[in-house]
């Protein structure tokens, strides 16, 4: 997640003056009827929205040509408190075959973009979600036949990148003396529309890759997936995964390392910190990027601003023990000289944030996002759940059981959803899995239900039917509601109780197309994506020098609540909650990418393809760039 001042990026269209192009990005015209658009799996409910005030029911049509294949009328609704405009709900019957070339005709309202029935829906969003990681790889050359096309292929950014610790003012003036030591973190996955990398947000976006795997998902076996590994005898998931996952390792203090620090609370005075030069021994840096922020567009291998080291964090150190950890667990039959690579890492990391519990990151330096917290009690439960997984020893339970009593609050409350900022629910999923002892996978899987439940209760108060009904929605909102569907999707495979399928189900379908923008918001994915995310390289919409977006980068969708860039400065007085979204590539706190919520809309998207299939066809290299249907 970057966070930057409004530059002068509109010159895609001169004529037009930046406020004016903004508006235009906004004001973009909607299908009278709004669903999916990828479709609906067979079996499934045919759900969509129209806008009317009517307060009567209209009468639909499911259609393909001229035959009609099922009448019925809408269900009003009422006022929809996301988009503030009165809406119906359209419900059709699930199909048991698979069909293609359908659409939903409202009478006096209009018809839906035509669309297919089928078990294979999701099959291309879910290769082509995880092939974002690929695109945003550092320190390898990205090459067209893993990338999708000679557009997205590119130098290396960022090879051989050797930095060592800032040294100089901070923003607030504070000075900060530096390191002795330099550390090799080449490779790793670019964050967001930056270019820097932060463990924090990696660890995230690598658990959720990781969790994927360790769940069983299919068709990412060695071969399937377009990346150089793809021919190295290991799963191409974790292959995708270990590349980010060496990154974080490699930001790991070594032993008898010192570095600067800050310790305790400095939220609100960050004028007055107090640097100290401490033993950081299996500290985990912060970050590692631009000492400041870059040009406009630009490629990484263009990218020549200075790379700097920031200081260790007790939130990054406990991301990287809670992700080796698991990385532990998983590799302990595949790889066991990795595995012992990450329990190492893990146990050394987990020892030093108990060490060092309240050295912070802040907001406090330029080029770089923050990822700042100054409440780490979510990250010490993550990762002692994770710790307790690899070891399963008495004395790490007792451990866990005690963060699980110092956090905030137990289940995690519903205002409350998995981000990098809150991490309690990946502890609790884990949990819920994988624990060997009974009680407490039950108390887990308990807790994880309560939540869920309480998801489906929201779904009745909203008119575009899901699981979410936050007055405010926030940066990174379509994260936000896959990480939701990822909780409900694992309570639906712990008790097979398939209104939390289909909670999963509905939040998948508003991220492709049901929603009140009429967008899917992963670009490539239906007929009307996203074009013009916030990304330095993909960036098409202001330079013909550069490539649109590939298929399957996921925007971070609707922001009402916290008003930063030029974008949504323009439009915050037209907009409503769920309608504060500009497809415009300067709309960073609306439309930028970020590897934690395209993690999470991958695993959706692979949990969706797969769940109730008593198969799963083999895709990728043999399927052409994505898609299975010539398999």
């Amino acid at each position: 997640m970057s966070v930057e001042d409004g530059t002068d990026n509109a010159e895609s269209a001169p004529e037009l003056s930046r406020t004016e192009q903004y508006l235009q990005a906004f004001k973009l015209p909607a299908a009278p009827v709004r669903m999916s658009q990828l479709g609906a799996r067979l079996n499934q409910p045919i759900i969509a929205v129209f806008e009317s005030d009517s307060d009567v029911p209209v009468a639909w049509q499911l259609k393909r040509g001229s035959e009609v294949v099922e009448t019925g009328v809408s269900q009003p609704f009422g006022l929809d408190p996301g988009s503030d405009v009165p809406v119906h709900i359209v419900r059709a019957s699930p199909q048991t075959r698979a069909n293609t070339q359908l659409y939903l005709d409202v009478a006096g309202v209009g018809k839906s973009r035509t669309f297919s029935v089928g078990d294979d829906i999701f099959h291309q969003l879910k290769y082509a979600t995880l092939n974002y990681f690929y695109h945003n790889r550092a320190g390898t050359e990205i090459l067209a036949s893993y990338a999708g096309g000679e557009e997205w292929a590119r130098p290396a950014g960022h090879a051989n990148e050797i930095v060592t610790c800032f040294e100089g003012k901070d923003r607030n003036g504070v000075y900060w003396p530096g390191c002795d030591y330099s550390l090799d973190v080449t490779g790793g996955w670019y964050d967001a529309g930056d270019q820097s990398k932060y463990v924090v947000n990696s660890g995230i976006s690598v658990w959720t890759l990781q969790n994927q795997y360790e769940r069983g998902a299919r068709g990412f076996e060695d071969g399937t997936v377009r990346i150089p590994e793809n021919n190295n005898g290991i799963n191409d998931l974790l292959d995708e995964a270990r590349w980010n996952l060496d990154f974080m390792l490699s930001m790991q203090a070594p032993e008898g390392a010192h570095a600067p620090i800050v310790r305790g609370n400095y939220a609100g005075r960050l004028s007055s910190m107090k640097v100290e030069i401490a033993d950081v021994s299996g500290m985990a840096h912060h970050k590692a990027g631009d000492a400041r922020w870059p040009g406009f567009p630009v490629a990484p291998h263009e990218n020549d601003i200075e790379r700097v080291l920031h200081a260790p964090s007790v939130t990054a150190t406990l991301n990287l023990a809670a992700v080796a950890a698991q990385c532990a667990r998983i590799y302990q039959s595949i790889d066991p000289v990795y595995s012992d690579k990450c329990r190492v890492a893990a146990t050394r990391a987990y020892a030093a944030a108990k060490r060092l519990p309240d050295v912070y990151a802040y907001n406090n330096f330029d080029g770089s996002g923050p990822y700042e917290s100054i409440d780490a009690r979510s990250d010490f439960y993550w990762a002692a759940a994770e710790i307790y997984l690899m070891t399963e020893s008495e004395a790490d339970k007792a451990e866990l059981l005690a963060r699980r009593s110092d956090l905030h609050m137990y289940p995690m409350p519903v205002w409350r959803d998995i981000s990098w900022l809150d991490t309690q629910g990946l502890g609790t999923l884990a949990l819920a899995n994988f624990a060997d002892d009974p009680t407490l996978k039950q108390e887990s899987l308990a807790a994880l239900q309560g939540l869920a439940d309480a998801y489906l209760l929201e779904m009745n108060s909203q008119g575009y039917v899901i699981p979410f009904n936050r007055k405010e929605w926030q940066w990174g909102s379509i994260g936000a509601l896959a990480n939701r569907g990822m909780m409900l999707a694992n309570v639906y495979d712990l008790t097979g109780d398939v209104q939390y399928r289909d909670g999963g189900y509905r939040l998948l379908e508003y991220i492709v197309g049901r929603n009140p923008r009429d967008v899917s918001y992963v670009s490539g994915i239906g007929e009307k994506s996203v074009e013009a995310v916030h990304h330095r390289f993909w960036a098409a919409s202001i330079s013909p020098e550069y490539p649109s977006p590939p298929p399957g980068a996921v925007s971070g969708g609707p922001n009402s609540s916290n008003a930063q860039g030029p974008v949504l400065q323009v439009i915050k007085s037209y907009c409503h909650v769920q309608t504060c979204f500009a497809d415009h590539i300067d709309a960073y706190g609306m439309n930028e990418v970020a590897i934690n919520w395209q993690a999470a809309v991958f695993w959706l998207a692979t949990w969706a393809d797969e769940v109730d299939r008593p198969e799963i066809k083999v895709a990728g290299l043999r399927a052409g760039l994505y898609s299975p249907e010539n398999d």
